[in-house]
């Protein structure tokens, strides 16, 4: 009797979908495992006066919990996109989430918006005045289950499309945006990232962080340092002077 309750138990676990974010090991020695992924789309140009955007809170809040919205076999293997747009206020935390683009499967259609609003918060938007924003962000919500693969990109190297490119005039350092002994920042924060607006003379007119320090007296100082730097602009073949993006990174001296 003991036997075949544990058997009955065993079964019952087995027919539950699997935890997100959890590897297990099929019938068939492969490895898998069940996920959401997001991506934030941010192809419209960010105001030029925000020093930082609404950011995911990856550490505080994971949002891998609870179970896949369905069940998944040996056999099945999930790739599921779910367009949704979300409000989220000044906190940091989704007030509001609706479906643009269904998935046309009504399990992940309903998991979608209740699953966010539950678990995800983000670092909040920050302007030059230092006031914290909140805004709608389109998100596509991937759900991703079956055998984890490792795959190479086939058909060697594929060149990079030419642009021009502007040249800071002085190198950025860690001393450009701020980093150095005394600088106040948590031990946490290992260095920053992010791009800049560089005008057809050579001016930065915006400065927008992928990696703020969510200090905000710091990135809006950051920021600010940063918008005094000088370029050499960029240039068109004919050697005409365009408006451009600047991509920087810069790790934090230890």
């Amino acid at each position: 009797m003991i036997a075949l309750a544990l058997t009955a138990a065993a079964l019952a676990q087995a027919a539950l979908p699997p935890k997100l974010g959890e590897p297990w090991i099929g019938a068939d020695r492969n490895q898998r495992e069940a996920s959401i992924g997001l991506q934030i789309d941010r192809s419209t140009e960010p105001d030029p006066e925000l020093v930082r955007g609404l950011e995911i809170n990856w550490d505080d809040f994971p949002y891998q919990q609870g179970r896949f919205p369905v069940p998944v076999t040996d056999a099945d293997d999930y790739n599921v996109a779910v367009g949704i747009m979300l409000d989220v206020a000044a906190t940091g935390v989704p007030q509001s989430c609706r479906i643009v683009t269904p998935s046309r499967t009504a399990a992940f259609d309903a998991h979608a918006c209740p699953h966010l609003i539950r678990y995800l918060r983000f670092y909040p938007a920050l302007n030059r005045s230092g006031t914290r924003l909140g805004g709608t962000l389109a998100i596509r919500v991937r759900y991703t289950a079956g055998r984890i693969r490792m795959e190479t990109a086939a058909g060697g190297v594929v060149p990079m499309a030419w642009r021009p490119t502007p040249k800071p005039l002085t190198p950025i350092t860690a001393a450009t945006v701020g980093f150095g002994p005394g600088d106040g920042l948590p031990a946490s924060v290992g260095g920053t990232s992010g791009w800049l607006k560089v005008e057809a003379d050579g001016s930065v007119s915006g400065c927008m962080l992928a990696a703020p320090t969510q200090v905000d007296a710091f990135d809006i100082k950051m920021c600010e340092r940063l918008r005094a730097v000088k370029f050499e602009p960029a240039r068109e073949r004919d050697g005409r002077a365009v408006p451009s993006r600047y991509r920087f990174g810069m790790s934090r001296p230890r």
